[in-house]
């Protein structure tokens, strides 16, 4: 999955181009989506989401419509890259549902790259992210941004450039132990919708809504430092600034944050953290602990707790996506 540490928003088409130099830094969090893909012949495809303990079976790939929901990007996924079907695909996740950490992207990613190379059309990293977010969009009906593609592909901390023409990728050069360390997730127990958060921010920002314009322009301008920040090595700075970037994304447009995240976030302030930043679109889902060091502070642990949050512990990865093909019995 991802953690994005500041820029979110701005990866969203078209807002992207009309702010013009757009960052979007993010890293890589060890919560995997796992893909298997199993060649069996003929046109029929079978399709099987572990977690949620569902599973179709159509006779053509292209058969999407009416499947349960829990298996309908995955069956996009198989529409889109292998049309031709004789498939046998399953998925597992780890991520909350609704968590705010891209967890449906990350699932998206994998499967179009899984799927890809099992049947014989393996994808560069770039193509597997266009066709992901393309394929999700087409089953979320409302914007997507870039970013949450890229962390699950290329793992590692990144800075992201939309611009014409594309994205460009920057892996930056930071201890991820060190900034690990620095970090809590924590998830609030309630699920988010990022799409239709999404949209009313997109909205505001192309009526003209002095206070949505207002907010995503600073968080482009404080985004561009925070890459600035971890490019030089000063971690203290570019952690000031992803909190700094939460307060303004928490005032960019109503539902970003709510009381259960303002409880939160008075509760570890309270116990010696620097701040927070809501993850994703917020609304709910997870929000980031910053803390000042790497010495967590006495009662940090309580606060971390507050409302029925709980804590996600993982690590921070400098790898993306593997794939491997397992040897047949």
């Amino acid at each position: 999955m991802r953690i994005d540490l500041a820029g979110g928003t701005i990866d969203l088409w078209p807002v992207y181009l009309v702010l013009g130099e757009a960052v979007t830094v993010n890293v890589a969090f060890d919560l995997p989506a796992r893909v298997r893909v199993r060649r069996v012949g003929g046109t029929s495809v079978r399709l099987v989401h572990e977690d949620a303990g569902v599973e179709a079976t159509r006779s053509r790939a292209t058969d999407v419509d009416g499947v349960d929901p829990a298996l309908a990007l995955l069956a996009r996924v198989v529409a889109a890259v292998a049309p031709e079907g004789g498939l046998e695909v399953s998925v597992s996740t780890t991520s909350p549902q609704g968590a705010g950490l891209g967890g449906s992207s990350a699932l998206a990613a994998c499967a179009v790259a899984t799927v890809a190379t099992a049947v014989g059309r393996p994808l560069e990293l770039e193509a597997a992210r266009r066709l992901a977010q393309d394929v999700e969009t087409t089953l979320l009906r409302t914007p997507t941004g870039y970013q949450d593609y890229y962390p699950p592909l290329f793992g590692g901390c990144l800075a992201l450039r939309g611009g014409v023409g594309g994205v460009k990728v920057e892996r930056l050069p930071v201890d991820l132990g060190a900034l690990a360390r620095r970090l809590r997730v924590v998830y609030t127990g309630v699920p988010h919708h990022s799409g239709l958060t999404n949209w009313g921010v997109l909205r505001a920002f192309f009526d003209g809504e002095p206070a949505t314009v207002a907010a995503l322009t600073e968080i482009g301008e404080l985004s561009a430092r925070v890459a600035a920040a971890v490019r030089r090595g000063d971690l203290d700075a570019a952690l000031a600034l992803v909190v700094a970037e939460g307060a303004v994304r928490r005032r960019m447009a109503p539902g970003v944050s709510t009381p259960g995240i303002e409880a939160l976030d008075a509760a570890v302030r309270a116990a010696g953290a620097l701040g927070t930043k809501v993850c994703g679109a917020g609304g709910g889902g997870c929000v980031l602990v910053v803390l000042r060091d790497e010495r967590e502070p006495a009662g940090l642990a309580e606060a971390l707790r507050t409302g029925g949050a709980r804590p996600i512990d993982a690590p921070l990865v400098a790898a993306g996506l593997s794939v491997a093909q397992e040897a047949r019995a």
